[in-house]
């Protein structure tokens, strides 16, 4: 694939953040995951591709209990966030979900200001002491999320008053400003036009030097451009997982290189 990006694919010496062991998933009767093993590294941005239904943003919505809301679903297994067993009864789901940020699909900022948006997460939390404090965490946050300079005359104007890739933008801002470890991302370019695509796309690159950011993709061409590892689901199994230019140039499974090719997906 011409897409795959060399460039600093070094995320084999960096340290493990998040380990999950046997994950399986079940909604209802359906078994949607199966005995998922993957480690998940930081400062990197790996990658989760599969056909629709495969189990990849299931998988996703295990990492920050986001399944946890669907009275259906039972998760087993073990996910280790840095050591620390995120399904534990003692572990809060809210103050994971500070630890471990999320950006949806279709972008939805709250019917507030665009500081209110950003600012929202810290307060709920009680991350800063006074208004100058909070100030300084909106600016940076946004300033993080490349939208500073777009939005910084007008933080009173309405967040959903703002272009479809901006939203976007505003919504990685409200995701970062808890000081989160993991970004989690799922499908976060598929509502956008080309351009603030590559927008977003040239954040996520930029993000990974503070983050472990995991993104749910149907465009192989994204993984390969983004990514430095990736992981392939089909049919609720983790089929392959591995340094993304491995995985789009030498395939060891033929499941994997049957959907890089398009003969299956």
């Amino acid at each position: 694939m011409d897409d795959v990006r060399t460039a600093g694919q070094t995320a084999g010496v960096n340290a493990s953040k998040i380990s999950a062991s046997g994950v399986q998933v079940h909604y209802g009767t359906n078994h949607a995951l199966k005995d998922v093993n993957v480690e998940i590294l930081d400062k990197a941005v790996t990658a989760f591709i599969g056909p629709s239904g495969c189990g990849k943003s299931t998988f996703l919505r295990c990492l920050n209990r986001m399944n946890d809301t669907v009275a259906s679903c039972r998760v087993s297994g073990k996910i280790l966030l840095e050591g620390e067993d995120i399904y534990d009864p003692r572990v809060d789901p809210v103050q994971l979900r500070a630890k471990v940020g999320m950006v949806f699909q279709k972008p939805n900022p709250f019917p507030k200001s665009i500081y209110d948006n950003v600012a929202y997460g810290p307060k709920i939390h009680g991350l800063t002491r006074n208004k100058a404090e909070l100030d300084a965490i909106v600016e940076a946050s946004l300033r993080k999320a490349a939208l500073w300079g777009e939005v910084k005359d007008r933080l009173d104007a309405s967040g959903t008053g703002l272009s479809g890739g901006q939203q976007q933008r505003l919504c990685i801002a409200r995701a970062i400003a808890t000081g989160p470890e993991v970004l989690l991302m799922d499908e976060p370019c598929s509502a956008l036009d080309p351009i603030a695509t590559a927008q977003v796309e040239e954040l996520i690159d930029e993000l990974r030097s503070q983050f472990s950011v995991v993104i749910v993709t149907h465009s192989m061409q994204q993984a390969a451009r983004v990514s430095q590892k990736t992981a392939f689901f089909h049919l609720g199994n983790l089929v392959e997982y591995g340094e993304t230019t491995q995985i789009f140039t030498n395939p060891k499974d033929p499941r994997t290189e049957s959907y890089i090719t398009g003969r299956i997906g």
